[in-house]
Parts: structure tokens; sequence; C-alpha cells
């Protein structure tokens, strides 16, 4: 059986969208992202071998959600900083992302992140269960891949088909939206969303 491990490089494991331009796509544009989005988070979430999120760095947004997809979350001892800020940037979420965090959070933690856009530094995302592991930085490689490689010698067809048994109702839903139901068509970016990613974009310069 195989596995596979995701990590980021220097300082970030993912920051999200793109903020510079994101908030001036056309109607078609922005469908044609929410159904990237919703494919790329179910290739992850769906994914027939184990995978693990080696979280090296700032996970915020969609880069948290891509986090949360992964079946086991190894993450730093760095100064890094965790959180959903869509509400921050008045960005609904896709249907896989609102259904992923729903699934992979507990639901008081859950209802701070989404609801409030609150951000958290690596201790306290250990403590809230945003995370599974911690490890030191120059190892942080090594043992993912050394967690990848134990997982794998699970038996692979078992553990696919398990997976997808644990995780039904949220992949038929995410499945229907790239079917073509995703509600946020047509309606996703606002005209607050300028305004309010600028504002993100400029305290993310403190990082």
């Amino acid at each position: 059986m195989q596995a596979i491990v995701l990590t980021g490089e220097e300082r970030s494991f993912c920051a999200g969208l793109d903020l510079k331009s994101v908030p001036s796509f056309a109607q078609e544009d922005q469908r044609r992202l929410l159904d990237a989005l919703n494919r790329a988070f179910l290739a992850v979430y769906d994914a027939t071998v184990p995978v693990v999120g080696a979280i090296n760095g700032h996970a915020i947004a969609g880069g948290l959600v891509l986090a949360l997809c992964c079946d086991w979350r190894m993450v730093a001892k760095t100064r890094l900083q965790a959180g959903l800020s869509e509400v921050r940037v008045g960005i609904p979420y896709p249907t896989a992302a609102i259904e992923v965090v729903q699934a992979e959070l507990p639901s008081s933690v859950a209802r701070e992140l989404v609801l409030f856009g609150r951000i958290v530094g690596q201790e306290e995302a250990m403590k809230a269960r945003v995370f599974d592991e911690e490890v030191e930085p120059t190892q942080l490689v090594e043992q993912a891949v050394r967690k990848a490689a134990a997982l794998a010698e699970l038996p692979r067809m078992g553990f696919g088909k398990i997976k997808r048994q644990f995780r039904r109702e949220a992949r038929d839903r995410i499945r229907s939206a790239l079917s073509g139901n995703e509600p946020l068509y047509g309606d996703w970016l606002s005209e607050e969303t300028p305004a309010a990613a600028a504002a993100v974009l400029a305290r993310r310069g403190s990082w």
C-alpha cells in the first residue's frame, strides 16, 4: 500500500487563496474556482491511500482546510498561525471546505474558527485538536514520512473502502456540488469582499 505526505515551503504550509486577485473575479471565473477548490479538497479527503499532512508553517483559510483534509496532521513546533479567516474577507465556504471543517473539527472549535475567524498558534491548535501530533521543525518531514510508511502497511483495499464509508455523507454532498449543485454559483463573492480582503492582506504583512 502507498501513502501521501503533503507539506509546504518556507514559512507557510498554505495561506489560502490569492486575495489580491480573487476578489475581482468575474462570475464565470468564480464558478471555475469553486469547482477547482471542491475538486482539490475532495482529491485529498477522498484519497484511497493514507494522507499525512506535514504542517510546516502558517495554515490559513483554504490552507487550513487542506490540512484538515489529511488523515493525520503533524505540525512543527514553531510560531505558526492557523485559522479559518473566510469570515474576515466575506468569502463563504465552498461545499467541500465547509463539509471538511464540520467533519474534522470539534464543534466548539469549529464555531470559533468559522464564525469569528479566530487565529490560533501552534500550541493552542494542538490543544483544540486541530492537529494530531507535534514534532521539532527539523524532524517534521522525516517523521511524516515515517508515519506515512507505517500507515501504508494497512491493507489498501480495506482502508480505501472504510475511509469512504466513514466519510460517505460529506463525500456525497461534495460530489453533488461538483455535479452542478454548488449553492454558491452566482452568489459567492460580494461587494464587501475587496475591501475586507485588502484589510486582511495588510495584517498578514506582520507575520
